[in-house]
């Protein structure tokens, strides 16, 4: 589904369960073992797990994470990965800090900016991982991604996937190689 040596996003709730992190583990292990690499951002839940996964399941060479705090911790919002955005890059991981803006910009901008450079950054499609069908920031990654005809692999977890965002003119279809659900947007939708 996704190009083998492209570059995949990973997005997902901030909060995520201990199954759900290993499913994102696994998942994003299954594809740098195919030659994907990763770009993620640097909150809690989904991306500190993909992060996690950096050195023992994932080289840190595959990965880069887009900070919206700067390498010194300031500008972190509470929702932020501090300690493992810093462990990943101890491990040789590369990190763009304050990815979203400068200090003055505003922290809900500075994080929203961060995941449009998330998305920006990857050329082979997005990985996202919902704890809740709420959640604002994976519906962002996923608007997004479908905004520069990347393809959307989601993962509902702890929840029905009938219940996941619409994401415009479209709808979810099963994926049997990972068991998640792909985002296809109406036929018609193309020709416009």
């Amino acid at each position: 589904m996704f190009n083998q040596h492209g570059i995949v996003a990973v997005a997902g709730s901030r909060a995520m369960p201990a199954n759900g992190s290993a499913l994102i583990i696994q998942i994003t292990s299954e594809l740098a073992a195919r030659g994907s690499s990763f770009v993620v951002g640097c909150c809690s839940g989904a991306d500190e797990a993909l992060l996690s996964a950096v050195p023992e399941s994932i080289p840190p060479s595959m990965v880069r994470c887009l900070s919206a705090f700067s390498s010194k911790g300031e500008g972190a919002a509470p929702s932020s990965a501090v300690n493992q955005v810093f462990k990943f890059s101890r491990s040789g991981g590369v990190v763009e800090w304050l990815s979203g803006g400068s200090l003055s910009v505003l922290p809900w901008v500075r994080l929203a900016n961060r995941t449009k450079q998330v998305i920006n950054s990857a050329n082979a499609g997005l990985l996202v991982f919902f704890s809740s069908p709420r959640s604002r920031g994976s519906f962002l990654a996923c608007r997004c991604a479908i905004s520069k005809n990347l393809p959307v692999l989601a993962f509902p977890i702890g929840f029905s996937s009938s219940e996941l965002p619409v994401l415009g003119a479209g709808y979810w279809v099963k994926n049997t190689d990972y068991k998640g659900y792909l985002w296809v947007q109406y036929q018609d939708d193309l020709f416009i």
